[in-house]
């Protein structure tokens, strides 16, 4: 099933395949990945960093779009800042830069 034909089916079809996470994270990471979900999915969404983001999905970000700061994940990225406070946006900022190089910035 594909997100771009029946968006709603697909949704429906990931909440069977992956039962353990909640609907509302599904739906969410659905609308932002659409077919790549199972690529975020893949491997163990590990520990949630901030309110339904997960390192696994900080990890697919910072592998796979390139994403090399909280403001990239939080702003341009999934907009998840608006629904975060100030420490759990710095707890994201925390993960990713634990995983940087020095030198990795946010421009």
């Amino acid at each position: 099933m594909r997100p771009d034909t029946d968006f709603e089916h697909f949704v429906k079809a990931l909440e069977v395949r992956h039962a353990r996470l909640a609907p509302a994270m599904l739906h969410r990471m659905a609308r932002a990945y659409g077919s790549r979900i199972e690529r975020v999915l893949a491997d163990d969404l590990g520990a949630e960093v901030a309110p339904g983001l997960h390192e696994g999905e900080l990890r697919y970000l910072r592998d796979q779009e390139w994403a090399t700061c909280a403001e990239d994940v939080l702003w341009r990225r999934s907009k998840l800042g608006l629904h975060m406070d100030e420490s759990q946006r710095r707890r994201v900022a925390d993960w990713l830069g634990a995983r940087e190089p020095a030198e990795a910035s946010c421009n």
